[in-house]
């Protein structure tokens, strides 16, 4: 069963998400991310937070779980957690981008967080689809403009990618360059990334 989790980073349309099913997917809410979920008219099943980013609004889940102001980890760091707690691998996180910048870095560190923990986390907005990878995988062209990769936490050995326009063989991802990015699948309907060592940042965009 997947996961979606609902951050507070604005949404300025939720057209994108209508045709998205929800059906049979189990929905927390971390703080103010609860207003996308009304906004969609979804229960969640699980709001977290402070509920320092509420507004005002009344707040609605079947199951409630209220967390301290002062804390260590973010509300949607708690929400990753309770829902690896609960036995979720399949975890998507939306309303994660723009917004504060802080906490949108602290989103990609909570993907390698899903990925240390077995699963595999991504993060959704409009024009975006942001993913975290540790071995080899393939890419299916989903219709985005551009396809990038980036080195997380370290470089990432032995880059190769096969079936993009661009092409490449045995790189060193630096976490000090961009090597990988702006890249595209042009006819092709799938490529193939391989790398030996490290965390790779996966970034489908259409800005």
């Amino acid at each position: 069963m997947r996961c979606y989790i609902f951050a507070s980073a604005g949404i300025d349309s939720y057209e994108w998400l209508w045709n998205t099913d929800f059906t049979d997917s189990f929905i927390i809410c971390a703080d103010g991310g609860v207003k996308h979920a009304q906004a969609l008219s979804l229960k969640p099943d699980v709001w977290i937070g402070d509920g320092d980013s509420l507004g005002g609004e009344d707040s609605f889940a079947r199951e409630m779980i209220k967390l301290p102001t002062q804390k260590d980890n973010t509300d949607t760091d708690l929400a990753v957690e309770l829902a690896l707690s609960r036995g979720f691998r399949d975890i998507v996180i939306i309303g994660a981008l723009g917004g504060r910048r802080d906490h949108e870095f602290s989103h990609y560190c909570i993907l390698k967080k899903i990925l240390d923990n077995g699963g595999e986390g991504m993060l959704l907005d409009e024009k975006n689809i942001i993913t975290m990878k540790n071995k080899p995988f393939n890419l299916e062209n989903i219709g985005k403009k551009y396809v990038s990769f980036f080195p997380f936490a370290g470089d990432v050995e032995g880059f190769s990618v096969k079936g993009l326009k661009y092409e490449a063989e045995g790189l060193r991802l630096n976490c000090a360059a961009a090597q990988a990015s702006s890249n595209c699948f042009g006819d092709s309907k799938s490529a193939t990334v391989s790398f030996d060592s490290g965390y790779l940042l996966v970034i489908f965009a259409d800005d």
